[in-house]
C-alpha cells in the first residue's frame, strides 16, 4: 500500500481547515444535499465530503457508511489532494497503490473511487467530494462533469464559510486594535467593490461606502438619514427582521439573505446582504456590519430563464394533451418554436418531433417517428445523454446544460427531459432543447472579466495561478512526449516589488498612487517580450512569467525592467521617482517545481534584492544566473 505524500502547502492547508471550524461539526443540509445528489446521479452506494486532517480523513457528509473518519494513511482522498482535476480509480484491485489497502481488502471493500479536490479561494486543497462503489466501473464524461459541478458548488459553500470566518475575525481584531487600524478599515470600507454599511441597533445607517450609494442611487448624506427598513421591500422586511432578532439574541453569529432595496428613483433592485453583529468586550451589541452585493443581473437572468422554461413546458403540456384531437395543430405550433421538441417512448424511440429537428439534423421529421435515439444522435452524445434519459423514465425532470448536436457547428444547447406521466405511470418523456450559445458566451466573458485587475487591466492573482498551472502542465506533457527545445530554455518568474511606492502614496494620495501603478504596468509590458505574461499580484507587487527563455537572457530582462521603472514618472500633479526590487526564480524543463514553490522562491529572492540595497535584482538560490 502506498501512503500519499504531504502537499507542499500542508501547514497552510491545515491552518485554513482548522480556521473554517468544519471538523467534528454536526451534519448540515447544504453538504448532505450534495452527497445525496452525487449518489443518485452516479448510482453509487457511497458518497462523501471528506476533509483531510493532520492524521485522519473526517467525513463532513456521508451517504452509505456509518463510519465518520478513517486514518489518513489509508485514505484514497489523501492521494486526491495532489490531483489538479480529479482522481479516478476504476478498479482498486488492479492499482498497486491501493490493492492491499485495508479499505479495499476489508469493509467497505472499495473497488471504484472518483474524487474531486475541494479548494479554497486561494487554491488550498481541504478535502474531496468523492463517489465510491464496491464494484469496478468506468466514469462517463457526463458523470465526471456532474461530479466537478457538484464539487464547485461545495467550494462556493466553503468559500462563504471562509468569508464569514474572516468577517468575524476582522470584527474581533477591530475591537482590540481599533485605534491602530481605523485608517486601514476606512480605506477598505470606502474602496471595497461591494456595498458596505455600519448600522445602529435601531436600524439607522451610521456609515455607508460609495458602492452602496451606487447600488441604491442615494447620496451618502441621504442614506444616513434613513433606516434599512425604509429602503427594504415590504415583502422582504419580515424575514430580514426575524433574522436580525435571532442575531440580537445570539442564536446565530451572522446571516445572509437576498432581498430588494428601494432605489432613489423609485425602482427596486435585488441585492444579497450578509449581516454580522459587533459586540463590545462585555458581549453587549454595539452595531451591525452589512455587506451588500448587487445581484440584479443574476436575478433578471434567472427570472427570464425560469419564465421562458415554464412557458415552454406549459405550451408543450397543453399542446400534447390535445395531440389525439389536433396533431396537425400541435405540429404547426411546435414547428414555429425555436426549440427542439420531441416525445420519446420507454423504448427510447421517437414518437414525435418538431421541424427544428430538420433544421438541426438535416432530416425529414416524419422519418424520425419510430427511430431509436441511438441511430440519430452521435454515439458519444448518446452515451452522454443516456443517464438523463434513464432518470426521466424513472420520473425525474432533468436538464443537461452542455449538449453539442453537431461537432461542425459551435452551437451549445440546454436539453430538458420531462417525464410523461399518464395514470400514475411514466410512459416516456418530452425533450425540450434550447440554444444557449449566447448565454454560454456571456458566462465566459464574465469569467474572463473576473481574471483581470480592474486598476491596471493586467491579469490578476487568480489568472497568474491559472497561467502557471497551464504552463507547467504543457511543460510536463512536452517532456512526456519527448518534445525537445532549447536545452537552456525554460520558464522564468520575475517577482517585482516597487521601491518607494508607499512614500508616493502617503505624500500624494491614493489617486496618484493608482495612476503610478497604471504607468508601471505599461512600462513593464513595453520592455518584456510580446509573448510574456505580465500580472499584478497585489498592491505594488507585479509578476512576469516568461516561457521558453534562455537563462542568459533573464538578466537582460530584469535589467530592462529595472531601468524602465527607474526613469521618472510624470503624473497629473507631480513627477516622482521609484525603483523596483526583482526576484528571479527559474524552472528549467527538467525541474518539477510547483506554482506555490516557484512564487515563494521568487518572493524570497526579491527580498534579498531589497536587503542588498533595493532597485536591483537577485536570482533565487535554486536559480543561479548563467554568468
Amino acid at each position: 500500500m502506498l501512503i500519499a505524500p504531504l502537499p507542499a502547502n500542508e501547514a497552510a492547508r491545515l491552518r485554513l481547515l482548522k480556521h473554517l471550524e468544519l471538523l467534528d461539526t454536526p451534519p448540515e443540509e447544504s453538504f448532505d444535499r450534495i452527497t445525496r445528489l452525487l449518489a443518485g446521479m452516479l448510482q453509487v452506494p457511497i458518497a462523501l465530503v471528506s476533509l483531510i486532517d493532520e492524521n485522519r480523513q473526517w467525513f463532513k457528509s456521508r451517504i452509505g457508511t456509518d463510519v465518520c473518519e478513517t486514518p489518513r494513511d489509508i485514505a484514497f482522498c489523501a492521494h486526491a489532494l495532489h490531483e489538479a482535476d480529479m482522481l479516478v480509480i476504476e478498479d482498486a484491485h488492479a492499482d498497486t497503490r491501493f490493492a492491499d489497502n485495508p479499505l479495499v481488502v476489508g469493509p467497505p471493500f472499495i473497488r471504484f473511487y472518483a474524487g474531486v479536490p475541494l479548494r479554497s479561494h486561494d487554491g488550498l486543497v481541504l478535502g474531496t467530494l468523492c463517489a465510491i462503489d464496491t464494484q469496478p466501473r468506468k466514469l462517463a464524461p457526463n458523470a465526471a462533469a456532474a461530479l466537478r459541478d457538484l464539487a464547485r458548488t461545495l467550494e462556493r459553500e466553503i468559500a462563504q464559510r471562509e468569508a464569514a470566518m474572516d468577517t468575524r475575525l476582522v470584527q474581533e481584531q477591530d475591537r482590540r486594535t481599533l485605534a491602530l487600524s481605523e485608517a486601514r478599515f476606512s480605506t477598505v470600507f470606502q474602496r471595497s467593490p461591494t456595498g458596505k454599511a455600519l448600522v445602529d441597533l435601531q436600524g439607522r445607517f451610521i456609515d455607508v461606502n460609495p458602492k452602496l450609494c451606487e447600488i441604491t442611487g442615494y447620496a451618502a448624506e441621504e442614506l444616513l438619514q434613513k433606516t434599512f427598513a425604509e429602503i427594504t421591500h415590504p415583502d422582504d422586511l419580515e424575514q430580514d427582521l426575524r433574522l436580525l432578532a435571532e442575531l440580537m439574541v445570539d442564536r446565530r453569529q451572522s446571516f445572509s439573505m437576498e432581498k430588494r432595496y428601494l432605489r432613489r428613483d423609485g425602482s427596486w433592485i435585488w441585492v444579497q446582504i450578509s449581516v454580522s453583529l459587533v459586540r463590545d468586550e462585555e458581549g453587549t451589541p454595539v452595531h451591525l456590519i452589512a455587506v451588500i452585493q448587487d445581484i440584479a443581473d443574476r436575478k433578471r437572468d434567472e427570472a427570464l430563464q425560469h419564465d421562458y422554461q415554464a412557458e415552454l413546458e406549459h405550451r408543450v403540456r397543453e399542446r400534447t394533451a390535445a395531440l389525439a384531437a389536433s396533431r396537425e395543430m400541435l405540429q404547426t405550433i411546435t414547428d414555429n418554436l425555436p426549440v427542439l421538441i420531441a416525445h420519446v417512448n420507454r423504448e427510447l424511440r421517437y414518437t414525435f418531433n418538431n421541424d427544428m429537428y430538420r433544421q438541426v439534423f438535416g432530416v425529414d421529421t416524419s422519418e424520425l417517428t419510430g427511430k431509436p435515439l441511438a441511430s440519430v444522435l452521435r454515439p458519444e452524445l448518446y452515451q452522454q445523454l443516456l443517464p438523463y434519459f434513464r432518470r426521466a423514465l424513472a420520473g425525474e425532470r432533468v436538464t443537461c446544460d452542455n449538449v453539442r448536436y453537431s461537432l461542425a457547428q459551435p452551437r451549445v444547447w440546454s436539453g430538458t427531459y420531462v417525464p410523461d406521466v399518464r395514470d400514475g405511470e411514466v410512459v416516456g418523456f418530452y425533450v425540450m432543447s434550447q440554444d444557449v450559445t449566447e448565454r454560454k458566451r456571456a458566462e465566459k466573458l464574465m469569467h474572463d472579466k473576473a481574471m483581470l485587475d480592474p486598476l491596471t487591466g493586467l491579469p490578476n492573482r487568480r489568472a497568474l495561478h491559472e497561467k502557471m498551472e497551464q504552463s507547467f502542465s504543457a511543460a510536463s506533457a512536452s517532456g512526456a512526449s519527448g518534445a525537445s527545445g532549447d536545452s537552456g530554455a525554460g520558464l522564468a518568474l520575475f517577482f517585482m516589488d516597487l521601491d518607494g511606492f508607499k512614500g508616493v502614496n502617503d505624500s500624494h494620495g491614493h489617486e496618484t498612487g493608482d495612476a503610478l501603478l497604471r504607468q508601471v504596468a505599461q512600462r513593464i509590458r513595453q520592455v518584456v517580450r510580446q509573448q510574456d505574461f505580465v500580472s499584478r499580484l497585489a498592491g505594488d507587487e507585479f509578476v512576469v512569467v516568461a516561457e521558453h527563455i534562455p537563462v542568459a537572457a533573464c538578466e537582460r530582462v530584469a535589467e530592462s525592467i529595472r531601468a524602465a521603472l527607474a526613469r521618472p514618472f510624470v503624473l497629473d500633479d507631480c513627477t516622482v521617482c521609484i525603483g523596483t526590487s526583482i526576484g528571479i526564480a527559474l524552472r528549467p524543463p527538467e525541474r518539477q517545481t510547483g506554482t506555490a514553490q516557484l512564487l515563494s522562491e521568487a518572493d524570497a529572492a526579491m527580498y534579498e534584492a531589497k536587503r542588498r540595497g533595493r532597485n536591483g535584482y537577485c536570482f533565487a538560490p535554486t536559480s543561479p544566473p548563467a554568468s
